[in-house]
């Protein structure tokens, strides 16, 4: 029994620390992780809320201004 167990190890150890290792690749889309894309779809979304949020505030000052 003793036999067996010690050939199991003998086989399993060099797989495990083939799987264990990190993979060999490209390095990351950028340096240093976590990379936040702030592009032209955010920067839009903000200029939008922005544009939006002065509307509504605009609205409401000529809302209040008018008689009833």
């Amino acid at each position: 029994m003793l036999r067996i167990i010690l050939t199991l190890i003998a086989v399993i150890v060099p797989f495990a620390a083939v799987l264990m290792a990190q993979p060999l690749g490209d390095p990351p889309p950028c340096w240093p992780p976590p990379c936040i894309p702030i592009d032209g779809g955010l920067s839009a979304l903000i200029v939008a809320g922005a544009l939006y949020g002065a509307k509504r505030v605009h609205g409401s000052r000529n809302a209040s201004k008018r008689p009833l």
